[in-house]
């Protein structure tokens, strides 16, 4: 229950009755998502992934702890708009609106090779053609496409989330409006190739993307933001946080981040105390992108 004092914790930070998507909710930053939500308040948060039983595994496991029904496994590709219009109606059949989605779903893409000072350049000619072109724009319909198609398959739902807050009487400049939360990455804005240049050419449109449809959807009462971690545990990182020696010249704040740092971001961005933004980036990642050449 929400504090009666409107500039507690309590108040600003809780998310009350919110219906929620998150892509990709069932491992990594999506779970983190997913925990943060139904601890908080949310009365549903909707799951979306290909493999059903990491799904249902995650439900269960947030179920256990929140005491409650909150969370629900929906099988989706969301390269798919057959199967993201599948996943909508299952959700709508269940659920009469949306107020948030979270698109997170991201695959590392195909690595090539990153140049260094005694690479030839015959060297990286032929590894970087040696990446199937199917690869490289696989990376993209995940990380970028598929960002744009679910939003806009779930946007009529999200109109109905602001018009259920209306209709309930609720002061508008008091509950946020419903909202798109980008996952994107601070390889968005890497000018240097560390994670492969379709990762970071793919993030960095999807950024983009936040831009524009910040501007585009206002006019129905939609906002969209983003949030953009470093180093965090997830199936994609896990090599890297596996090598161990996580120091100060790689991250200033000397660790990746944890489950509370994204939980912190997350509650931020959908609670009443990150109404007032639209078109927000926020790069959660202990400084690290400072140790690179980039373009924030």
């Amino acid at each position: 229950m929400a504090s009666t004092n409107p500039l507690s914790a309590a108040s600003l930070f809780h998310v009350n009755g919110m219906i929620a998507v998150v892509t990709g909710g069932g491992s990594g930053i999506g779970l983190m998502i997913t925990r943060a939500l139904a601890s908080n308040g949310a009365s549903k948060v909707f799951i979306l992934g290909r493999r059903l039983p990491v799904l249902e595994e995650a439900a269960v496991a947030v179920n256990t702890v929140v005491g409650a029904d909150v969370v629900v496994p929906v099988q989706c590709d969301v390269t798919s708009t057959a199967s993201l219009a599948a996943a909508q109606q299952q959700i709508a059949a269940t659920a009469p609106h949306v107020n948030l989605v979270v698109c997170n779903s991201g695959i590392g893409g195909p690595y090539g090779i990153r140049a260094g000072p005694d690479t030839t350049l015959d060297e990286f000619v032929d590894a970087n053609l040696a990446v199937p072109p199917e690869d490289f724009t696989h990376t993209f319909a995940v990380n970028t496409s598929a960002v744009w198609y679910t939003t806009m398959a779930f946007l009529k739902m999200l109109d109905a989330g602001n018009k259920a807050r209306e209709s309930a009487g609720q002061a508008q400049q008091q509950q946020p409006w419903s909202q798109v939360v980008v996952i994107s990455s601070i390889g968005g804005f890497n000018k240097q190739n560390t994670g492969g240049f379709a990762y970071g050419q793919s993030k960095a449109a999807a950024i983009h993307l936040v831009k524009q449809l910040s501007i585009a959807l206002p006019r129905w009462d939609v906002r969209v933001n983003a949030i953009c971690p470093g180093l965090y545990p997830s199936e994609m990182s896990a090599p890297i946080i596996a090598k161990g020696g996580i120091g100060k010249d790689m991250i200033p704040l000397n660790r990746a981040g944890d489950e509370q740092d994204m939980a912190g971001a997350i509650l931020y961005l959908t609670s009443r105390a990150g109404a007032y933004c639209n078109g927000n980036i926020i790069l959660s990642d202990g400084g690290r992108l400072g140790t690179f050449p980039s373009t924030f």
